[in-house]
């Protein structure tokens, strides 16, 4: 396999050895090669240059190879640049010592010229392998991030809903770049809000693309229905809808929890459908935090035309109802202990009375201090819906 095309920095206090390496590097087909007689001249060489290679001699007057190898690592250079020391058989040990310092091989002398070729073109491909995973890498993280941002300006950036009678805000945020959670809160015609949180099996990329594929069946389901009949549908034949969507060409059986709900912007009443999410929980000042327990139905993905089941409920003023995907439970500390559902009802009675954006942050805040610095364990989402008035 040919060689890229490299540029190569030789560096030897004797010229006759100097001639000799660019000599035969040239008859490898290398033939952009810089010579430095001493280890200043190279230092000033590499600090106004770049180079895929260096070969450097260990033992040198003024300035030896390890000073030289030495200031180098100091100034981070050896990540990129990779440095073969050129040394006698005597000078093993100070060779070793140059491997410590992050030198990529040795070259001994008197040369030979197989071996030579051979270490020579192996410290090249890695160099070159090296930089094409950095740039795939750049790409890929690059890649992610603009794909991170793209998913969060699919949540809705603000929730001004009746504000006069209704507090509402919601979050979201991905353990890696991508979540597998969503949320969403939008009219379904006036005075009817369709309040949705939904957590995907996994995380990543896969989640992330099976989230936006549920949101979207969501909204498009959900409006065009009620374009075509003139009424929305009920929550559970909003999940049914998802349900036998979500099924189809899904060999993985990749899942996703869903709360779904068609909130009565003027009476409060919540009707709603939970297929496997977590429990919603009621916050006020009378009661503290408590979980609204229905009886449990699958998560959406995996049983074909199971027949959900609706609830209701009604949000009275001054109660805030709290919707959390399971990774705000699944925080955890580095001890491996989990946040869970105590802890989580406790922080939350705490919140009573307090707007919504402050309860989450108050929530988000409570679990960051929790964690204590271990990293996120789950995708953590939630929003709150706050009815103004009341005690």
């Amino acid at each position: 396999m040919a060689l890229p095309p490299s540029r190569i920095l030789v560096v030897d206090d004797v010229a006759e050895n100097r001639d000799l390496l660019i000599r035969r590097l040239k008859r490898m087909q290398l033939t952009d090669t810089v010579e430095a007689g001493d280890g200043r001249e190279a230092l000033a060489r590499i600090r106004e240059d770049s180079f895929d290679l260096v070969l450097l001699d260990v033992m040198m007057p003024e300035m030896s190879g390890i000073e030289v190898l030495r200031a180098l690592r100091e100034e981070g250079r050896l990540a990129d640049m990779p440095v073969v020391m050129i040394s006698a058989a005597s000078e093993i040990e100070k060779v070793v010592e140059c491997i410590e310092l992050g030198a990529e091989d040795y070259l001994p002398k008197p040369f030979n010229p197989a071996l030579l070729a051979a270490r020579v073109r192996a410290a090249l491909e890695r160099r070159h392998l090296r930089t094409e995973n950095r740039r795939q890498f750049e790409r890929m993280t690059g890649e992610l991030e603009r794909a991170r941002i793209l998913q969060l300006r699919m949540m809705p950036d603000h929730a001004d809903f009746d504000p006069a009678r209704w507090d509402i805000a919601g979050r979201m945020e991905p353990a890696l770049e991508i979540g597998g959670d969503l949320y969403d809160l939008f009219e379904v015609r006036p005075g009817m809000l369709c309040v949705a949180i939904g957590d995907v099996a996994g995380k990543g990329m896969p989640a992330g693309l099976f989230m936006a594929r549920a949101r979207s069946l969501l909204r498009a389901g959900l409006l065009q229905h009620v374009a075509l009949a003139g009424a929305p549908p009920r929550p559970s034949q909003i999940a049914g809808l998802l349900n036998s969507e979500l099924c189809k060409n899904n060999p993985d059986t990749t899942f996703v929890t869903l709360f779904v709900g068609l909130l009565d912007l003027e009476t409060g009443r919540l009707d709603f459908c939970n297929a496997g999410h977590v429990y919603p929980l009621r916050i006020s000042a009378s009661r503290g935090a408590e979980e609204i327990v229905t009886p449990a139905d699958p998560a959406l993905g995996v049983v074909e035309d199971f027949p959900f089941a609706d609830h209701d409920m009604v949000i009275e003023p001054g109660e805030t109802l709290l919707l959390a995907t399971d990774g705000l439970g699944d925080t955890q500390n580095p001890a491996g202990e989990a946040l869970e559902n105590e802890r989580i009802l406790s922080l939350a009675a705490t919140l009573s009375g307090a707007q919504a954006s402050e309860a989450l942050e108050g929530l988000t805040d409570a679990a960051r201090l929790f964690a204590d610095g271990a990293p996120p364990f789950d995708d953590v989402t939630m929003v709150a819906i706050r009815r103004i008035g009341g005690g």
